[in-house]
């Protein structure tokens, strides 16, 4: 599988999915993002600095997603990897107007002077299609 084929069937599933982390004690936690898929195995999205998931991810970076399938798609897409918090004046500078996102950050965070906003960069080591026939199609990097 492709890096575009995952992009298409993340495109084709809707602009938000499900983000797992966990706490440092391993406490799983869900929250919806509109994650943004870049260059090839890497899924960005934002987030509030003070969040539970910013907590999370900078106690313990691994990370999971889940596009369902939402009976149009192309079936089931689930990515894993680990994240990066980018969350300095100069990440927000840099990432604001790059389009890493989906949507326009304004709406949600204001501007790129929000100290309270983070951009996360996922690399991803993995990531799984399960089309209608059932058969999964991986990729890796």
């Amino acid at each position: 599988m492709e890096w575009s084929e995952v992009r298409d069937a993340a495109t084709a599933l809707g602009w938000i999915a499900y983000l797992g982390t966990a706490d440092a004690a391993g406490r799983p936690h869900v929250s919806v993002v509109a994650p943004g898929l870049g260059t090839e195995g890497t899924i960005w999205f934002a987030t509030r600095s003070s969040s539970k998931k910013a907590r999370n991810l900078a106690a313990n970076p691994s990370v999971a997603f889940h596009w369902p399938t939402g009976g149009a798609g192309p079936g089931e897409l689930v990515a894993f990897g680990e994240a990066t918090l980018r969350d300095t004046q100069a990440d927000r500078d840099r990432l604001w107007d790059a389009g890493v996102l989906t949507f326009d950050p304004s709406g949600f965070f204001g501007s790129r002077d929000n100290p309270d906003l983070a951009f996360v960069e996922v690399a991803v080591q993995r990531a799984r299609l399960l089309g209608p026939d059932f058969v999964p199609r991986v990729w890796t990097p």
